[in-house]
This record gives C-alpha cells, structure tokens and sequence, in this order.
C-alpha cells in the first residue's frame, strides 16, 4: 500500500480551502462543493485568493482510510461520526431512544461496552480491509455484492446477531455456488480511497518497482 500525503508536492489532493477536509474534485484544486461556489463567485468578480480566505471548510463525507470500532479493534467503523461498528453504532442509538443524551453520557456508555470479535480480512482477493458481517466482505464490497444480485447467493441468516452471536455461536454462510462467489471475489476491484495505491495482487518485482 502506497500512502500519498494530501500536501504532496507532486501529487496533492486536499482541497486548498483552508482545513477543508474534502478531497479535490477535478478542476480548480478543489472540492466539488467549493469548485462550484468559486465559479459562482467568479462570475462576480471575486479573487481567487479572496474566496479562499472566506470559504468555510467543510468536514470529510468519507473515510480518507479504514478505520477501527473505537470499542472493537478487530472491526471496522461503520459510522464516521462515532467511529463505531455496525452493531455498537445501533446499541448506542437504542441507548440514546431510552435516555437522551449529551458527549458526557457518550463517553460514559463507550467504558461499559465490551469488545466483540472480528470477522478477519475481506474476502475480495485485492481487499486489505476488515470484513464488515459474518459474510466475510468489507462493507464497500458488500455493498456491491449485494448490488450485482448475489452471484453465488451467499447469504446469513436473518437477525444472526440474537440468534447466534449474542450467544456467542458461530454464524452460518449459506451459498448456493461456492464457486460462483469465489469468482465474483476475484474479479473485485480496490476499495477506492483518496491517496492510496494498492499494490495488492501485483508480482512482486512490479510492486517493488513501484515502492
């Protein structure tokens, strides 16, 4: 895996409004929502340099990286404002239902949350990143498993979490063409992350060449 700083000399790709934590889009050096407010405030014959002091920064849409549960450190974040799991992200949500909230009881509620274990790596063969479910994807993959139709139609059984692993029960994968899935996991692509090349499946004199 090859990590390219935002800031890179050759190769930038932050947004150049001031703590905007957008990637740039494909003109002006920019985000897509900054892009267009500068066109906007060109056409009124506003500086570049002036719109860049005065435009507000915006906060990130998506993960620049793979990120950890904060509570889980063998599963990937779900949420991008809590950086939690899936499941921790919908026990804190069935908290705050019962008794609202504020950051003090957040903080309080994450001590008393237990770790759960992990699903191991994505099975999609150029994939780095944590399976999301028991289904052994990660969640971008899932995703797009589950857009494709289910090729294989690997599927778990509907609420596995009370069923098997509040239990701490192994959960099953029912497919109807293991081969069919395998297929489909091979001819995956990347997960797509601003910054990143992913060396992953390449001959190791290429991979080398291009470390």
């Amino acid at each position: 895996m090859l990590k390219i700083p935002s800031t890179h000399s050759v190769y930038p790709w932050s947004c150049t409004v001031v703590d905007c934590a957008r990637p740039r889009w494909r003109r002006y050096a920019m985000c897509s929502v900054h892009a267009e407010q500068w066109q906007e405030a060109e056409a009124c014959g506003m500086s570049r340099a002036q719109f860049l002091r005065t435009a507000q920064p915006l906060p990130a849409t998506e993960m620049p990286e793979s990120m950890m549960c904060r509570i889980c450190p063998q599963r990937p974040a779900f949420s991008l404002q809590l950086v939690l799991c899936f499941r921790h992200r919908n026990r804190w949500l069935s908290h705050l239902k019962r008794h609202p909230a504020g950051e003090t009881e957040f903080e309080r509620w994450l001590t008393d949350q237990p770790a759960l274990p992990g699903y191991g790596e994505c099975r999609a063969d150029v994939c780095d990143e944590l399976a999301a479910s028991p289904l052994g994807l990660c969640g971008a993959h899932e995703r797009g498993y589950i857009r494709a139709g289910r090729p294989g139609g690997a599927q778990l059984p509907k609420n596995f979490f009370a069923t098997y692993e509040r239990h701490a029960r192994p959960v099953p994968v029912a497919c109807e063409d293991d081969v069919a899935f395998r297929a489909w996991c091979r001819a995956q692509l990347p997960v797509h992350r601003t910054g990143q090349v992913n060396l992953r499946g390449l001959r190791p004199l290429l991979r080398a060449e291009l470390q």
